[in-house]
This record gives C-alpha cells, sequence and structure tokens, in this order.
C-alpha cells in the first residue's frame, strides 16, 4: 500500500466521526434538505430562513431522553421565534437594537451557570437575535409586517425540525432514579470496603463526597420524576434513597471510629460484616432495579428493611465498642416502608425558598471576580461589537461575524483561544473548498445536496467534539446554501466575505479578554469555603447541645439534626466542587489552605456522628454540662467569625474549664467518659478550623494578584 492510501486510512480510523454521530447528521442534513428544497421549489425565499432555523435548532439537540431533548429542541426552535421577531422589529433601529443585543448577551453568559446544555441554547438563541436584526428588509413592508413573517418563517422552521429529530431520532429511556439510586449504593459499598480492608485509607474525605454526591443526585432524580401518574412509587423510590442516607450516617461513624485505631491496637469493629451486608445489598438494589420492565417496588422496599435488621443483628456486633452499638441501634429505628410514609413529607418549595435563592444567585453574580458574570459582559461586549457595522453599513451576510463570536467565545481565555484557531483554520479550508467545487458551476439543486452533504458531516464534527471539522465542513455547507439565495453572485465572493467574517469573529472574541481579562474566583472559593465550614460547625453544636441536655432521643430533636447533617453535607460537596473547578487558577498555597479547610469541616460532621450515636436520654455531670457549653460558644465563634482564635468566647471557655486540653472535670459515669474523650477530638477541630482559615487569609494576601488568574500570563 503507497503512502497515500496508508495516510487517508489513518486519517479516517484517527478523525472519522463514531458512526451513531454520522447517523444523526444526516437526519439533521435531511431536515435542512427538505425545507432548502421547498424553497428552490416554490421560489419563496422563506423557506430559506426557516432552513436557517433549522440548523441552529438541530445545533441544540443532543442524545438524551424524550424530555430534556424537548426542552432543548422547544427553546431554540420556538423561543428563537420570539426572538426573531425582537430582532426583526429592531432592525430598522440601530439605537435602539444595540441594547436589547448587550442585554440578550449578559443574559446569556449568565446561562452559564445552570449547565452546558442551558448555555448552547441561550447561544444559539442570542445568534438568531443578532441574525434577525441584520436580516434584509424590502422597503416598502412595514416593520411589523415583516417582523411577523421572519418570526413565523422561523418558527416553520424551528417546528419542523423539532418533528424530525423527535420522530427520526429515539431518545433515551428515562431511567431515573433507578440508575441514581444504584450508583448510591454503589458509592456506599466502596466506603464500607475501604474501612474495612487491612489498610485503613489516608483520607475518607473523597469516598464521602462521591456519596454524598450520588444522594443527593437520586433525591433530586425522585423529585423530578414525581407526579400524579405514581405517586406511590416515586415515595417507594424516596425510601430507598432514605435507607442510604441511614447507611452513610452510620458509615461516617464507622470511618471516624476506625481511623482513630488506624496505627494502634486493633478496632474489635465489625467492619467486615458491616461491608458484606452492604455489599449484598447493593448486588440487590441493582438486580431489582435493572430489569427491563417495571421493578417491584414493595419487594425492595421490603428486602432494604429486612436488610436493615440484618445489618444491625446483636449477635454479629456483639463484639463491638459501645459507641458503634449505640451507632447500631439509632439505625435499628428505621421504621419500614409503611411507618416511613406516615412521617415522610415531600420538600414544600415555598416563596422563602425563591427569595433565597435569588439572593445567593446575586451573591455569585455580583462578585467582581465571578467568572459567569465576567463572560456575559464579554459576550455582550462582542455582540455589540459585531452587530454596529454591520447594521450601520448593511453588510451581506454580517451576522456571521455574531456567529463566530459567539459560538467561539468561552468562560475560560485557553479554551476560546483552542476553538479560535481551529475554527478559523477549518473556515480557511472550507473556502477554499467550496471556491473548487463553485468552478464545476453546479446547478442550484446539486449545490444543496452538495450543501446538506457538508452540513451532515459538520454536525458529526460537532457531536463528536472537533471543532476544525465542523468549522470545515460547515462553511462550504452555509456558503453554497446562502449562493443558492443568490444566484446571482459569485461563490468565490461569498466564500472571500465568510473567511473574512470568521477572522474579524475569532479577532473580537480574543480581543474581549484583554478588555475584560479573566480572574480567579477568589470569592467564590473563599464564601463556600466559609459556608461548609459554619455548616459543619452549626451541626456539631447542635448535635453536642443535644448530648449536653438529653434531647438526642426524641423524634423532633432527631428531625433537626438529621435536618442539619445533610445541609452540613451539601455545603461541604459544593465548596470542594468549587475548589476543584477553580483549582488551576489557585496557587498551590490557596489550594492547600482551602484542603485544610474542607478536611476540618468533614471531620466535624464526623464527631457530630460520633457524639449523636453515643448520646442518650440521660444528663451528664453538672461539670461535663459546663464544658460543652463552652465548647459550644467556641464552635458558634468558629462558625461566625472563624479565624479569629476564639478571641470572644475566651472567658466562657476558661470559666468552663476547656481553654485548654488539660482541665478536663472528673469522671462521673460511661456518659461523662464518652464526653470527655470526644470533647479533645472537638477542641482539636475547632483549633485546626481557626488555623486553617488564618492560613486561607495569609495565602490570599501573599498573591501578588491576588485576583488576577494565571491563564492570562
Amino acid at each position: 500500500m503507497s503512502a497515500a492510501p496508508r495516510l487517508l486510512r489513518y486519517w479516517l480510523l484517527r478523525y472519522w466521526p463514531d458512526t451513531a454521530f454520522v447517523r444523526r447528521g444526516a437526519v439533521y442534513a435531511l431536515a435542512f434538505l427538505a425545507l432548502a428544497g421547498l424553497s428552490v421549489l416554490t421560489g419563496d425565499n422563506g423557506y430559506l430562513w426557516s432552513a436557517t432555523a433549522s440548523i441552529w435548532t438541530c445545533l441544540a439537540d443532543r442524545p438524551g431522553t424524550a424530555a430534556a431533548r424537548m426542552r432543548v429542541l422547544g427553546a431554540v426552535g420556538i423561543g428563537g421565534g420570539l426572538a426573531c421577531a425582537v430582532g426583526s422589529a429592531v432592525s430598522q433601529a440601530p439605537w435602539l437594537a444595540l441594547p436589547i443585543v448587550v442585554a440578550a448577551g449578559i443574559a446569556a453568559g449568565l446561562a452559564e451557570v445552570r449547565g452546558p446544555a442551558a448555555a448552547l441554547s441561550a447561544k444559539l438563541l442570542y445568534v438568531v437575535l443578532i441574525a434577525a436584526c441584520l436580516q434584509p428588509m424590502t422597503a416598502d413592508v412595514p416593520v411589523l409586517a415583516h417582523a411577523v413573517a421572519a418570526s413565523l418563517d422561523y418558527l416553520r422552521g424551528g417546528l419542523f425540525a423539532c418533528l424530525v429529530c423527535l420522530m427520526l431520532l429515539p431518545s433515551q429511556r428515562d431511567t431515573r432514579p433507578r440508575t441514581e439510586i444504584i450508583a448510591a449504593y454503589e458509592a456506599l459499598s466502596r466506603l464500607a470496603q475501604a474501612i474495612a480492608a487491612e489498610v485503613f485509607p489516608d483520607d475518607t474525605m473523597p469516598y464521602k463526597q462521591d456519596i454524598r454526591r450520588r444522594i443527593e443526585a437520586a433525591r433530586v432524580a425522585v423529585l423530578a420524576r414525581r407526579g400524579w401518574r405514581d405517586p406511590i412509587g416515586m415515595l417507594r423510590y424516596a425510601y430507598a434513597v432514605a435507607v442510604a442516607d441511614a447507611i452513610f450516617a452510620l458509615l461516617i461513624v464507622a470511618a471516624e471510629l476506625r481511623g482513630r485505631h488506624a496505627g494502634s491496637a486493633p478496632h474489635q469493629l465489625p467492619l467486615a460484616y458491616a461491608a458484606r451486608c452492604i455489599g449484598e445489598m447493593e448486588q440487590l438494589v441493582r438486580e431489582a432495579l435493572t430489569t427491563q420492565h417495571a421493578p417491584d417496588l414493595p419487594a425492595l422496599c421490603a428486602i432494604l428493611a429486612q436488610e436493615l435488621r440484618r445489618l444491625v443483628a446483636q449477635r454479629a456486633n456483639a463484639s463491638a465498642p459501645p459507641t458503634y452499638q449505640s451507632a447500631l441501634a439509632a439505625l435499628a429505628k428505621f421504621p419500614v416502608f409503611g411507618d416511613w410514609k406516615e412521617t415522610f413529607a415531600w420538600p414544600h418549595r415555598g416563596l422563602h425558598h425563591g427569595i433565597d435563592r435569588l439572593g445567593h444567585w446575586l451573591a455569585e453574580v455580583a462578585a467582581r471576580d465571578a467568572q459567569v458574570t465576567r463572560h456575559g459582559l464579554r459576550l455582550a461586549m462582542a455582540g455589540g461589537l459585531s452587530l454596529l457595522p454591520s447594521q450601520i453599513w448593511r453588510l451581506d451576510h454580517g451576522y456571521w461575524v455574531a456567529v463566530t463570536v459567539i459560538m467561539v467565545l468561552s468562560p475560560r481565555l485557553q479554551t476560546t483561544r483552542q476553538i479560535s484557531f481551529k475554527r478559523f483554520a477549518g473556515s480557511l479550508a472550507g473556502a477554499v473548498a467550496a471556491c473548487l467545487i463553485s468552478l464545476a458551476h453546479p446547478g442550484p439543486v446539486f449545490a444543496l445536496c452538495i450543501s446538506a452533504v457538508f452540513l451532515a458531516a459538520a454536525y458529526a464534527g460537532r457531536l463528536a467534539g472537533n471543532a476544525g471539522l465542523f468549522a470545515f465542513c460547515l462553511t462550504p455547507a452555509v456558503i453554497l446554501f446562502s449562493w443558492t439565495g443568490e444566484p446571482a453572485a459569485s461563490s468565490s465572493h461569498v466564500a472571500a466575505l465568510r473567511g473574512v467574517d470568521t477572522a474579524i469573529g475569532c479577532l473580537i472574541a480574543l480581543a474581549s479578554y484583554f478588555v475584560l481579562s479573566p480572574r480567579a474566583e477568589l470569592s467564590r472559593a473563599f464564601r463556600h469555603g466559609l459556608d461548609a465550614l459554619a455548616a459543619n460547625a452549626v451541626y456539631l453544636r447542635a448535635a453536642i447541645g443535644a448530648a449536653r441536655t438529653g434531647s438526642s432521643a426524641p423524634s423532633s430533636a432527631h428531625t433537626r439534626l438529621e435536618a442539619l447533617r445533610v445541609a452540613a453535607g451539601r455545603a461541604s460537596t459544593r465548596a470542594e466542587d468549587t475548589l476543584a473547578q477553580s483549582a488551576e487558577d489557585l496557587g498551590a498555597d490557596l489550594r492547600t489552605a482551602y484542603g485544610r479547610v474542607h478536611t476540618v469541616a468533614r471531620r466535624m460532621a464526623a464527631l457530630a456522628g460520633v457524639v449523636r450515636a453515643g448520646g442518650s436520654e440521660a444528663l451528664p455531670s453538672e461539670a461535663v454540662q459546663a464544658m460543652l457549653e463552652g465548647i459550644e460558644a467556641r464552635l458558634a465563634e468558629l462558625a461566625v467569625r472563624p479565624g479569629g482564635a476564639g478571641r470572644v468566647d475566651v472567658g466562657i471557655a476558661e470559666s468552663a474549664g476547656v481553654a485548654d486540653m488539660d482541665g478536663m472535670p472528673a469522671v462521673a459515669n460511661d456518659l461523662d467518659a464518652f464526653l470527655l474523650e470526644q470533647t479533645r477530638f472537638v477542641l482539636h477541630c475547632i483549633d485546626g478550623g481557626h488555623a486553617a482559615m488564618r492560613g486561607v487569609r495569609e495565602a490570599v494576601a501573599a498573591l501578588d494578584r491576588p485576583l488576577r488568574t494565571t491563564a492570562i500570563s
């Protein structure tokens, strides 16, 4: 085999998209070809705008469930009609179009916080708005009539693309919340096996992060599938999630107790038995929920309740220490499904919840170093820069600049730089290919067929994540398609315009980063770390308060402590996710300091679980009660003013005898001994929390450019 065929074979194997992507691209191109073909057959140029609408609508489609696909397709295919109407209405008034485009650009940039699917839909709607502003308009047609006609043409193409995508491309089966529940039990089994191993892991925090993230995902999936059709079924799924959360609370206590004996005498904890029971429970859940038919949920709930009784069996756990026995006793009180559903209530999202979420969102986007806000401002500025010259001088195909800018811009400079290079190189090569094709002087029908083939390849490259292939195939598709609308024009001229507009768009996108340069989100990482430390300190304080007053057993106190435990876990998970997202922008010292903060927060949650497990209805001695009051005061100080080393409540702590670890009161009973033992660990956590926050402030103060990201340099 010669060198050229070998090179071609290597290129096809290396860069050719997956067959499923090619199939989806062919279906998307079929929707475009049908509408564009109607334009050629009927002579109605409105179908050209409908074909353009089908291109943008199909760009929003992704493999997924029917509900998820309908949301994104409807947002672009139907919501784009409204954006088209607004853009067409202000097409003759540049002074009015500019503020609308700027406001829409900011909104499109802020959509990044809702995930990649919402961000792509917002970008495509922004493209529709700018393209509608730059659409040519007949002189004798009123503006309102032009806006209505353009909007109806767009809706025709968008609805047709939605129907073609949903009918010809099968959607994935919606298995929520089955997959999420199976994943939660898998994570529980991994943690149980890790703490039961002969060599205890150095850090159990990744296991706990994974479990909390999967349990929250299962809760969200249950709430998303909740409806009037199967309310009892969703209740049974919620029961399975609640059982997983209760087992997680037991494993937190077990991991804390096992960690205290990592390098000393045998721990005498029956962790191998617990790991075996949880592993078998995970297998039962998997077998029950992976069936192709409707699962037997009543049998699953009964099996879970039976396995819980087996996990807390007295004979198998007879040699366990008292604290672990108490945790098992608390787990043994977990009710069966019939009793559990009588006390369960679905969360009600009232007005106060919406106001609270709005306040948190405003705090996120109002920070000076918020990446999403700066991305929105860059998008608005770039959209305005690409709109004004085209609208003032009435340049043909001027919206290509806006399309390039919007699709290239991303919150990170490095990503934008890579996409800009690939898109420019691909567009340049695609323009050359279109010029070579135009030398054959194809007819309108044949040109449309070639355009559809290139468009199918462009969609396949887009789905495969190949920006260069997408730009290379999209450019000749758009050039040939635009030439069929203006057959009198030269295709070489159209290709040159496309290349120039792409280059201008890439330059505008890159220049926007030097006007509004990205910054490291120090304030976001600090806020979330502070919230995690405060939430876990409050949870530990409440657990100590319940042990001091002997109110651990009542249902009201148990419900409050469970709510605090879940809230602390969510705050820790959010803070750790924020640190992982900002790790590239933060220095090594700052990452290490935040890691210590999160370690202390997780340790406080584990200590709270141990204190709850060892608590009872009996009251400790008066001296121990006074000592616990001082510790509660120090935890309150840590939650309110971390890093202050307990300056406000030193007097209270000294009067209680806990200014240090040496002045402990005398032991009167077993409960006092248990609480005094936990007090030493709690005091160590309090000092560690203050020291960790001081380390964060020192690391921030040591930065030469504390708000600048290192990606620019």
